[in-house]
């Protein structure tokens, strides 16, 4: 046996370390903040791909373009802008046209002032249009022609920042700046080709760095469209979370806020709000080892923070007040799912014992909508004699995805080879997600579809007082999911509202207690003994905790024996039909 029932401290983040922290002062806090200059100190990866992109000596073969996997944020933009403005070198002044009656020429700048004078060594835009990027040529009547600068410009000499997403959506408007930057000269061009340019304008020697920076499937869809585009570029990626393996890093990440905190002009944190900031960052990522470095969404939880703050400082009643609104402010589908639930719409039994029937739970994403929702479902099984199919009816209704179809073949299997070695399974089984009238995808159901089949094979009955989450192979091991966190808070609160009994509680796998950063209400029912948690690492674990009988036990009657018995009774039954006699007399009553 490989249960576990976890108590209050093992089911959120280890909060000992942040704890110390009240015994410093703030300025400890902000005096390492200080040291922290830009947003490249916690990015390695970046900075070193930049290093690459802009090297001291700068030759024509150098790279010139750059993809970083990172989000198209203006907030993100601009601190990656400060970063490497820091460390860039500053740019020549860059070019002037000079306008006659007859001729347009092209001389080095001699101030910014000038009319295509470089403006700065680093510039970015999350969107672009062709005008904004390349500028214009104006073409006023009965007026002299006029140029106007763009961001290639602008930037001559530096560094572009693009968002990848605006220039994927104007396919010409990315093979031009590629084609110029190649070329290392930007040609202008009638923006009407029916109407020429009425003078010749010298092309502007251009000396241009681009960094491109989208999410993955913005740079899966470039990969598509220009694959050898990859092969000639600098790849890299903006690291969302900082794994913690030392007290030391749990600091550098306090700095890393103190740092945005700062750049955006927030008050200070106070030391005290750094553990509840601690927790919901971990709930954030979905991992007690793993912290967000994602500027928006620190950003975010700071600003709200402040509309209930004190003194001018952000402190932990802050912190709660503004996790607390947000909840309230998203949690609309959220109340109307539960309450399908507690006025019996949608049927969950947390109290009694039935045979082949679970409590599973699934994640439901709505399109749109800012986060994932907990919800219990009723999975029921029922024997009938047959040739050992199980017949899982989402699938035969085409309401299942390909992963979940994938789950359910995997639990056949282990039946199959748990006790259809000799013979053939004398039972069929149909399996169903009660109340379920729309897709599902998934094999975290997989441990309670096996627990049920299970549990209908050997006619003992399951504790409905207990939900079940896991995926399992082909040996029964209880493999990992996700959104366990809110998987557990959508059972609590419908166990909380039909009554806790203190029996009540969620199995999940053992590998997932890592993952664990539960409310406040959950926690407390743990550690008051009105709620629990266990964590086990095979089926027969969870199969022990549902019916009070274990899987395999040579002392005493099991699950195994049980369902042997009954097929072997089956079977024998068939047998004497079949036998001699039985066929004459079938044969004599023809």
């Amino acid at each position: 046996m490989a249960i576990k029932q976890l108590n209050a401290k093992q089911i959120q983040p280890d909060l000992s370390y942040i704890s110390e922290l009240r015994n410093k002062t703030n300025n400890s806090i902000s005096l390492a903040s200080e040291k922290s200059e830009h947003l490249l100190m916690w990015q390695p990866r970046v900075a070193s791909a930049l290093a690459l992109l802009c090297p001291p000596k700068r030759v024509c073969y150098s790279p010139r373009f750059m993809l970083l996997k990172a989000p198209e944020s203006e907030l993100f933009f601009d601190l990656l802008r400060q970063a490497i403005k820091s460390d860039l070198y500053s740019p020549s002044l860059g070019y002037s046209y000079f306008f006659s009656e007859s001729k347009i020429t092209l001389a080095n700048a001699k101030s910014k002032q000038d009319n295509f004078a470089a403006q700065d060594n680093c510039l970015f835009a999350s969107s672009v249009d062709s005008e904004k990027l390349f500028g214009c040529v104006r073409q006023p009547e009965n007026s002299p022609i006029k140029l106007q600068a763009g961001l290639v410009h602008r930037a001559n000499g530096g560094i572009l920042i693009l968002g990848l997403r605006s220039l994927l959506s104007q396919p010409l408007l990315w093979s031009k700046l590629k084609q110029i930057v190649i070329k290392q000269e930007f040609e202008w061009v009638s923006a009407d080709e029916s109407h020429p340019l009425p003078l010749s304008i010298p092309p502007m020697p251009l000396d241009l760095r681009i960094i491109l920076v989208g999410d993955r499937l913005s740079l899966a869809e470039l990969q598509d469209f220009e694959p050898e585009f990859y092969s000639t570029s600098i790849y890299t990626e903006f690291e969302n979370e900082l794994q913690v393996k030392s007290p030391e890093q749990i600091e550098q990440w306090i700095n890393y806020l103190n740092f945005i905190a700062n750049k955006q002009q927030l008050p200070n944190i106070d030391t005290l709000a750094f553990a509840k900031i601690y927790k919901e960052a971990t709930r954030y990522t979905g991992d007690q080892h793993y912290l967000p470095l994602s500027v928006d969404w620190i950003n975010s939880l700071l600003v709200n923070a402040t509309h209930f703050m004190q003194n001018n400082v952000i402190d932990e009643s802050a912190i709660t007040s503004a996790i607390k609104q947000k909840s309230w402010h998203e949690n609309y589908l959220q109340e109307r799912l539960h309450e399908e639930i507690f006025s019996n719409q949608i049927m969950i039994n947390t109290k009694e014992q039935v045979v082949g029937q679970i409590n599973g739970l699934s994640v439901i994403e709505y399109p749109g909508y800012p986060k994932a929702i907990g919800e219990p479902t009723r999975i029921s099984c029922l024997i009938h004699f047959g040739d050992g199919e199980i017949i899982d009816i989402e699938r035969k209704t085409e309401l299942a995805g390909n992963i979940h179809s994938k789950g359910m073949m995997i639990m056949q299997a282990f039946i199959m080879s748990e006790f259809a070695i000799n013979h053939q399974l004398p039972f069929s089984t149909s399996l169903v997600f009660e109340q379920s009238y729309s897709e599902i995808d998934g094999d975290s159901a997989s441990l309670a579809g096996l627990c049920a089949i299970i549990s209908a094979l050997s006619q003992q009955p399951i504790d409905q007082q207990l939900a079940v989450t896991g995926s399992v192979d082909q040996f029964g091991h209880v493999q990992s999911i996700g959104g366990v966190n809110e998987k557990i808070e959508g059972f609590f609160a419908v166990c909380k509202q039909q009554g806790l009994t203190g029996q009540q509680g969620v199995i999940i796998p053992a590998t997932n207690q890592r993952h664990l950063s539960l409310n406040d209400d959950v926690i407390e029912a743990i550690d008051q003994g009105k709620f629990s948690i266990w964590s086990v690492e095979h089926v027969a674990d969870a199969l022990y905790l549902l019916t009070g009988i274990p899987y395999k036990d040579k002392d005493s009657i099991n699950l195994y024996q049980l369902i042997h018995a009954r097929m072997q009774a089956v079977l024998l039954q068939d047998k004497k039909q079949d036998s001699w006699l039985s066929r004459w007399q079938k044969y004599c009553k023809k």
